[in-house]
């Protein structure tokens, strides 16, 4: 039997799916929309989704991906976080990543993924989405991927999420924000793609300020 905690994650899960599902989404502004309205009370969740998809598409870019694969990415990095408003974190402060921890993203990444698969529009998106944690090295999840067996979309992604979570905390530390490019750096051929991590350092312009974000409901870039 289910106890409370799965019984509220699959009505959670079961309400997102609907908003979707009932928005009917066929472009990028529709997705934008509902994104934008879900995190309505949660404005630097919203903000960062908006950072990792310029970034992402901006590594995208630079990687030469096709238009068609940027907007994928797109969508895919406005909707990676989806999964944590189902199985919200439990992790708090610097500790060590354990088995737990592990088990708890997966299920984050899945739920995100299978919410994006209900519609047809969104199914690119959501292969991206599921495979966003997944590693070089074939030590990520949740199905242990490696190489180039991972989506080119979803190690841009990695690295893109990466980057702008390592700034913001960086932010709140004071420390200098070339750690960022130390930490992706050393993770390059390990965690991420080390062809990604070259191209997102390429990109790192000085990040927006933090909870920058554009006018709703259009979205930072409308690609199709």
């Amino acid at each position: 039997m289910a106890d409370n905690f799965d019984l509220e994650r699959i009505e959670r899960q079961g309400r997102l799916t609907g908003a979707l599902l009932e928005s009917a989404i066929a472009t990028s502004a529709a997705l934008y929309a509902v994104i934008a309205a879900v995190y309505r009370r949660s404005p630097e969740a919203l903000a960062h989704v908006d950072r990792v998809a310029l970034m992402a598409v901006r590594v995208g870019e630079e990687l030469g991906l096709a238009e068609r694969a940027l907007d994928d990415l797109e969508r895919a990095a406005w909707a990676h976080d989806l999964g944590k408003l189902v199985v919200p974190d439990r992790v708090s402060g610097p500790v060590d990543v354990s088995a737990g921890d592990v088990a708890q993203w997966s299920e984050q990444v899945v739920a995100a993924s299978d919410m994006l698969r209900t519609a047809s529009f969104l199914r690119p998106a959501a292969e991206i989405v599921l495979a966003s944690r997944e590693c070089m090295d074939g030590t990520g999840f949740p199905r242990r991927l490696e190489g180039e067996d991972i989506p080119l979309g979803a190690r841009i992604l990695h690295v893109a999420d990466t980057y702008d979570a390592l700034n913001s905390l960086c932010i709140a530390l004071g420390v200098s924000a070339d750690a960022v490019s130390v930490e992706l750096v050393r993770h390059a051929g390990t965690r991420f793609d080390p062809d990604v991590v070259a191209a997102c350092l390429r990109c790192s312009d000085p990040p927006p300020p933090r909870g920058a974000h554009p006018a709703p409901p259009a979205p930072p870039s409308v690609r199709g």
